[in-house]
């Protein structure tokens, strides 16, 4: 139905900003974190429109494969918007792509409101909906780092944090970006 969005930042809030498109102010729930845009910036947003029993609500998103990623996850059983948002915001694509990738439910049981249960059935659903193909850089990288004496949980969380940024790494760049970051 409202395939995009394009105007001027009113307002923001955590999670929320308010776009003004010709005098209308959309208040949009977005990924985006709040340093990324200033009140003042034109902005251009892939939106989805979610109607329920409790209301309407507005999703934007930069990227188009952010917004895809957001409609198949909502596709998942007991799956809603403000989760799917949640994961996006605290995964980032490259993050859920990586555990999905490694068949690890772990980074997604992270993210505030999903507990494990609901973290393997997102694992499940979307790696075949998706159709990724397993990489071993970060399994290798995290071998590396546990002989180098990083705990399994730091290993995982500094790949994870490389990774955000940079999803096509090698092993050996990803050991080497966490021992820098470290």
């Amino acid at each position: 139905m409202l395939e995009s969005i394009k105007g001027t930042i009113l307002g923001k809030t955590e999670g929320k900003i308010v776009v003004d498109v010709n005098g209308f102010g959309f208040e949009i729930n977005t990924p985006l974190k709040n340093a990324s845009c200033n009140t003042g910036d034109e902005i251009s947003l892939y939106t989805y429109l979610s109607i329920t029993q409790n209301g309407v609500e507005l999703y934007g998103f930069k990227e188009k494969e952010s917004r895809d990623l957001f409609k198949t996850i909502i596709k998942v059983p007991n799956v809603g918007p403000k989760t799917a948002l949640s994961i996006i915001s605290g995964l980032g694509i490259p993050g859920i792509k990586n555990a999905l990738s490694n068949n690890d439910p772990l980074p997604i049981s992270r993210v505030k409101g999903i507990g494990s249960k609901t973290a393997k059935r997102i694992i499940l659903e979307l790696k075949d909906r998706l159709k990724l193909t397993t990489k071993k850089a970060p399994e290798e990288a995290r071998k590396a780092l546990m002989h180098l004496g990083f705990l399994a949980e730091e290993a995982d969380h500094y790949i994870e944090k490389v990774l955000k940024d940079s999803e096509d790494l090698t092993s050996d760049e990803i050991v080497k970006r966490v021992l820098k970051g470290s």
